[in-house]
């Protein structure tokens, strides 16, 4: 089949989690047999171009829409997509065959599918919605965090209505975690699926590991990586803003990823007791220096607070087999982990600290080879399948 997917991200050179987790769909979808085309729209400026997408329509285009676009501008893509012709008619030129399948990812070019298969379908096409979150809820505490109570609410009803849209409307869903599941079930007609998020099985290389051991300089080091999601940021503080008590002076938090940078110019950076001391900010790195950063690692955090769906990042922690120190929700979809050898899972900041310094005083968490292949169900070629026999059926 010729499958299409929509997003407001390219997934070519994945960095952040809905990337990675778009690249990897598409490559099971090409492992499948499938000829996939990936067209979309950048969702900010800060991305750089891509085959197949159309550069971010900045502010002013959105204006018809919505009168301040500020942590709207996925919303606001959608908006313009489906309601502009203009703006509709380019995204479309760039579909280079008439799909059997259009996958989109994310709820926000929705109904520019359906405009496209009105105006252009030559013949029958299914559309396929993958859920990555239960985005009205989420986005409603980002906008709460950062821009008050009135416009959270008001966001949060224009993204339930672009969500039950896809959901109301999609031939197939899939969904990230079984809290998603059920939800999205209450609502939709079409058959839902779980395909939780995954990981990669990847090598750690030379080069990988001695550029990791200049970011961390050789200390011990727990490893905290995230992109600049808010609510990346907000975990963290609102684990951590009490101080870093729990990090010994010859050790490190060790935080790669856009998130680092915006944790770092925060003003509580400066205000929070040992911060400035025990974080090392490595910023965006390689995939080796990722990967020499996870196999040095001695442990390794996911102090998320807020947010649906799954954590990719929970999934890469859980198959390098260090020590882990996580929230409830970094775990949600892994539950069936949290009992496992070197997981500590707490919610409470005192109580994630002391479990923090408790790993960091422990040796080094190895897994045994049958716990090795227990995890392998967070590899993404087998998370994804219930995905790829979804399609299948279609």
């Amino acid at each position: 089949m010729n499958i299409l997917t929509l997003s407001t991200y390219s997934a070519d050179e994945p960095l952040h989690g809905g990337q990675h987790r778009l690249h990897n769909i598409a490559q099971c979808y090409r492992d499948a047999g499938h000829t996939v085309q990936m067209v979309g729209v950048l969702g900010s400026d800060l991305y750089p171009g891509a085959d197949g997408f159309l550069p971010y329509p900045g502010m002013a285009a959105f204006a018809p829409y919505i009168s301040n676009a500020a942590l709207m501008d996925d919303w606001a893509i959608g908006e313009l997509f489906a309601r502009d012709d203009v703006f509709l008619n380019k995204l479309s030129d760039l579909i280079e065959f008439c799909p059997d399948v259009i996958h989109v990812e994310q709820p926000w070019l929705f109904r520019f599918a359906q405009r496209y298969i009105d105006q252009r379908a030559t013949k029958p096409i299914k559309i396929v919605y993958g859920s990555q979150n239960i985005e009205h809820q989420l986005k409603h505490k980002i906008v709460k965090t950062y821009l008050g109570v009135e416009l959270a609410e008001a966001a949060r009803r224009k993204v339930l209505q672009c969500e039950l849209t896809a959901i109301l409307g999609a031939d197939a869903i899939c969904c990230v975690s079984q809290n998603d599941l059920d939800w999205t079930q209450k609502h939709a007609h079409a058959q839902c699926v779980l395909a939780a998020n995954g990981v990669k099985s990847r090598s750690v290389t030379e080069l990988g590991i001695r550029e990791a051991n200049k970011i961390s300089e050789n200390k011990k080091f727990a490893l905290y990586c995230a992109s600049a999601h808010p609510p990346n940021i907000t975990g963290f503080y609102d684990i951590f803003s009490q101080g870093l008590g729990c990090i010994a002076p010859n050790e490190r938090i060790v935080i790669a990823g856009g998130a680092g940078e915006s944790i770092r110019s925060d003003p509580r950076f400066a205000k929070t007791a040992g911060l400035g001391r025990a974080c090392v900010v490595a910023g965006m790195v390689s995939e080796d220096c990722l990967q020499g950063l996870i196999e040095t690692a001695h442990s390794i955090i996911l102090p998320i607070t807020q947010g649906g769906g799954t954590n990719l990042k929970t999934a890469e922690a859980l198959w390098a087999g260090k020590h882990i120190v996580a929230t409830t929700t970094a775990m949600r979809g892994f539950e069936q982990f949290k009992a496992s050898r070197g997981v500590s899972v707490f919610d409470e900041p005192p109580r994630f600290l002391t479990a923090l310094r408790e790993s960091m005083s422990s040796p080094a968490n190895v897994l045994t080879p049958e716990v090795k292949g227990d995890r392998e169900c967070v590899l993404w070629k087998n998370t994804l399948q219930p995905l790829v026999s979804l399609i299948s059926g279609l």
